[in-house]
């Protein structure tokens, strides 16, 4: 047994279980920490997503849809162009980082943006 224990390259054993055991399960707990980072960071810019959509709404419910609402200019076409200037009104208080990150995480940006947008309106008008 001395002699086997004598004759063993030790930095090959060494090596070996760096590659076989230790790499892989490096590599996966990294791998599992960086997908935890990147959903508290989606998760962190989609609180504020929703922040900037319910502030949008907000103000042009406030500034536009209270005076034209119940009136005769009051047609689809009119509602179509508002819902525009609220998502306008989002895109543009959404930080850079926030947008690119949200557009990359959902592909049909676009119309997560406006449903967020009709539950915002929804909320405002069955909170009064």
């Amino acid at each position: 047994m001395k002699e086997i224990l004598q004759n063993i390259d030790w930095s090959q054993v060494i090596y070996t279980v760096w590659t076989v055991v230790l790499l892989p399960v490096l590599t996966y707990v990294g791998t599992q920490i960086n997908q935890y980072e990147k959903s508290k960071k989606i998760d962190k810019y989609t609180e504020i997503l929703h922040k900037c959509v319910v502030a949008a709404v907000k103000d042009v419910y406030e500034c536009i849809v209270k005076d034209v609402k119940g009136t005769e200019s009051w047609t689809a076409e009119k509602k179509n162009e508002v819902r525009e200037i609220a998502k306008n009104k989002t895109l543009y208080a959404l930080p850079n980082a926030a947008y690119r990150i949200l557009t990359t995480a959902n592909k049909n940006f676009d119309e997560y943006l406006d449903s967020l947008i009709g539950t915002a309106l929804y909320d405002l008008k069955n909170k009064k």
